[in-house]
């Protein structure tokens, strides 16, 4: 059997469909689908900092500060995201005490996480310093083999902030860029916990697109961008007492709707207009492009364009037929918004959006 040395990335903003795509790929036999690892970093990872192997293990193993309130305020509403998958019922850890790699990652490909932390824990501490990516390269590949997979596949909700990271720490890697309405996302993440601690530190430092600022931070600096969030959050929280609030680190519960909807369609234009600048470095016979849309209505034709890339020259009609069913349309939400709201969204995040190729 062919052997893939690199990797593949989906890249996306979130709320596009990644997560049902990991999923389908989670039912391919020469797959090792990893799912929310990016995002199982909190943003410690930014930058591609170098660790020593004790001090990346604490990334994957020690959850931060704010996740056990904002896990526990999350579960008592009703409101825990579906992409943490990990049972408390039945593991060892406390869900507020877990492992971040045990809290998404791992229970995705194993049925008894706990045991792949154990394993885990007796060989990463022992890793030379390395950059995260080189660390994180040696981690998909040991997580492939020892799953008896082929190829391995990560995909992380708003992994647009990692692509000048990816770019530089895996030069050989297949990328796979989803996407979808901007305007649905915008609706989609403000109903979603995982989005209120970014878009309120984006709301926090009122980011302008396009400013020299932000692409300094994002492209040139971003070892200090990540210093920074991490200070901003960690001094707005002491300030605010965020933690107590029902929803932790979410907007001031005194913004209108209108205020909110700005905020979150401001950190979507913000943040996809730089991934997308990142993106134009990637060779075009490294990159597949889907949109959602077309995913969810045409998904035999999308998924075997999908898989032909990931595993060129293979017959796959057996993993076609599983997984074609499961992609079902949504009907779309922002038709059905106030005008004035409408107009003010498409405003925003109108010519983004046409870049992406919605009208």
């Amino acid at each position: 059997m062919q052997q893939h040395s690199s990797g593949v990335f989906v890249l996306s903003m979130g709320r596009s469909g990644s997560t049902l795509l990991s999923r389908l790929l989670q039912q391919h036999p020469a797959i090792c689908s990893i799912s929310e690892y990016w995002t199982s970093l909190f943003m410690r990872g930014f930058g591609d900092p170098s660790l020593s192997g004790r001090d990346y293990w604490a990334l994957l193993s020690v959850p931060p500060t704010w996740f056990g309130p904002w896990v526990e305020k999350a579960r008592a509403a009703g409101e825990l995201p579906a992409e943490i998958l990990y049972d408390d019922a039945r593991g060892r850890y406390r869900l507020r005490d877990c492992p971040p790699i045990a809290a998404m990652t791992l229970p995705a490909l194993d049925a008894d996480p706990d045991a792949r932390v154990d394993a885990l824990a007796q060989m990463v501490p022992n890793w030379p310093t390395a950059p995260v990516t080189t660390h994180s390269a040696r981690l998909f590949d040991l997580l492939t083999t020892s799953l008896h997979k082929r190829l391995w596949v990560e995909r992380s909700g708003l992994s647009y902030w990692y692509v000048p990271d990816l770019l530089q720490g895996f030069p050989d890697a297949r990328y796979v860029h989803l996407h979808r309405d901007g305007r649905e996302v915008v609706l989609s993440m403000m109903g979603m916990r995982f989005f209120d601690p970014v878009a309120r530190v984006s709301w926090m430092l009122n980011v302008t697109p396009g400013t020299r600022l932000q692409k300094l931070l994002f492209f040139a600096k971003r070892d200090l961008a990540r210093r920074l969030l991490l200070r901003v959050a960690d001094l707005e929280r002491a300030i605010t007492r965020q933690h107590l609030r029902a929803r932790p680190y979410s907007l001031p519960d005194r913004l209108s709707p209108a205020q909110r909807l700005s905020a979150y369609a401001h950190f979507w234009a913000n943040t996809s207009e730089l991934a997308l600048e990142a993106m134009a470095k990637i060779p075009n016979e490294r990159l597949l492009t889907l949109k959602y849309e077309q995913l969810v209505s045409a998904p035999r034709a999308e998924l075997s364009r999908l898989i032909e890339h990931l595993l060129p020259g293979e017959a796959h009609a057996a993993w076609l037929d599983a997984v074609c069913a499961l992609p079902q349309p949504q009907r779309a939400r922002w038709p059905d918004l106030d005008p004035a709201l409408a107009e003010e969204l498409q405003r925003i995040i109108g010519p983004i959006n046409r870049a992406l190729g919605y009208a």
